[in-house]
């Protein structure tokens, strides 16, 4: 294990801190002697870690000198799709946008064609028969951008990917997963009828932003009358934009309508289409990696400051467990170490990850739901019992302490 500068003083999984400088970077997880983990691998030492760790005492760190060999190329990961499949995937979802992009400028009331639904529907049941062959394959989202209009391409070909990815791993009925890659497929076709001068600015108006939300009105009416579209992809287009907290649209749900009206599989999509509207980049604004998306969700959602969260619990967990080790490169979103905060209150340190269910790992609890700190730490396996889980994930910013970050924005889109 070598930081990017060389440094003797690693020898036998220890680090002296006394010889190490801002910018160091190492190939492997290091841990503080209480099994904290102070830095991720490949991630830079910051001033302000280094500073931190020195005055609060900390003058070794630790690693795994076992996991050198092995970590040295990275893991290696099979696709969980084929790059044919995926490049059929975005010719289609590009005929499909620039099809109604046509129609809206000449013959504006007109839906969307027979062939592109029968097409899409081929195309989405190869999806779901390639990916579910593939049990432990990986998805990367697309980062590399040509323009603003192949924005628009690769996020409906992501959601649409994604979400038969989904319907698959939660064992949905044949039909419910057709519904998911289909709607998928079709949830923007609305923003054909959008300009693209507004469609590629990067910042709107309170007008514009009007004009942007119509998209889920117009795709719906696009397709509100055609036998050959399922009911829940239908209820796709016109409400993926909806959210528990009431601040969605277009009609703005409180948590009752949210939950009682919405199916399931719709706030799924939702929930999907966040995902892909954080990780992809646009020309001035960077993606988040998989994992920060995944961690900036979760605390977004449940985080303790606010009064209402933007997407259910139940659906969150249903997410990260369908999507979180596909999305995120064959890792866990979480790693031993992490500070967390339970959905009952307490605050404690990631011991052990639960693959199957990621937001019930092994826990040590450090303080009380009072935030009193306890003399004896106690363990807990939240695996065992379902109800609590993980609602936050602190992460260390630039002065070495722990925060949640606390932006409740996505993206005006």
């Amino acid at each position: 294990m070598n930081p990017v500068n060389n440094n003797d003083s690693l020898k036998d999984g220890v680090i002296e801190i006394k010889h190490l400088k801002a910018g160091y970077r190492f190939s492997l997880d290091v841990f503080d002697q209480n099994n904290n983990l102070i830095l991720e691998a490949h991630t830079p030492l910051s001033e302000g870690v280094l500073n931190h760790l020195k005055s609060s005492g900390v003058d070794r760190l630790y690693f795994d000198p076992t996991k050198i060999k092995n970590n040295e190329s990275g893991p290696i990961q099979k696709a969980i799709l084929s790059d044919e499949l995926k490049d059929e995937t975005y010719n289609h979802t590009k005929d499909i946008l620039d099809e109604m992009r046509e129609t809206f400028t000449r013959s504006p009331g007109e839906g969307i064609s027979r062939g592109a639904i029968d097409k899409s529907r081929t195309l989405v049941d190869k999806i779901i028969s390639d990916t579910e062959k593939n049990n432990d394959g990986v998805f990367d989202v697309v980062t590399k951008l040509k323009d603003m209009d192949d924005y628009y391409y690769q996020h409906s070909m992501n959601v649409a990917i994604i979400a038969s990815i989904l319907g698959s791993r939660l064992d949905f009925k044949p039909e419910l997963k057709s519904a998911m890659g289909v709607g998928g497929l079709l949830h923007d076709i609305g923003f054909s009828s959008v300009s693209k001068d507004i469609l590629h600015k990067a910042q709107l108006n309170d007008s514009e932003f009007d004009i942007i939300k119509s998209h889920t009105h117009v795709g719906y009416k696009c397709v509100e009358k055609n036998p050959r579209l399922h009911d829940i992809e239908k209820r796709i287009l016109l409400l993926h934009h909806e959210r528990a907290d009431g601040e969605g649209y277009p009609y703005g749900f409180d948590m009752d309508h949210y939950q009682n009206t919405i199916p399931r599989e719709v706030r799924l999509l939702g929930l999907i289409d966040t995902f892909i509207i954080l990780t992809m980049p646009k020309p001035e604004e960077p993606g988040m990696t998989p994992k920060e998306a995944m961690r900036f969700m979760i605390n977004m959602i449940y985080a303790s400051y606010k009064t209402s969260y933007a997407f259910l619990p139940a659906d969150v967990r249903d997410f990260i467990r369908a999507l979180g080790f596909i999305v995120n490169k064959g890792e866990l979103f979480m790693t031993a170490g992490d500070l967390v905060r339970i959905n009952t209150g307490e605050i404690g340190i990631v011991e052990e990850m639960n693959r199957l269910y990621p937001l019930n790992p092994r826990v040590r609890i450090i303080k009380s739901n009072k935030m009193e700190t306890l003399k004896r730490p106690i363990v807990i396996d939240l695996i065992k019992s379902y109800k609590d889980y993980v609602s936050n994930i602190y992460d260390r910013n630039s002065s070495g302490k722990f925060s949640v970050n606390k932006q409740n924005s996505i993206s005006r889109t």
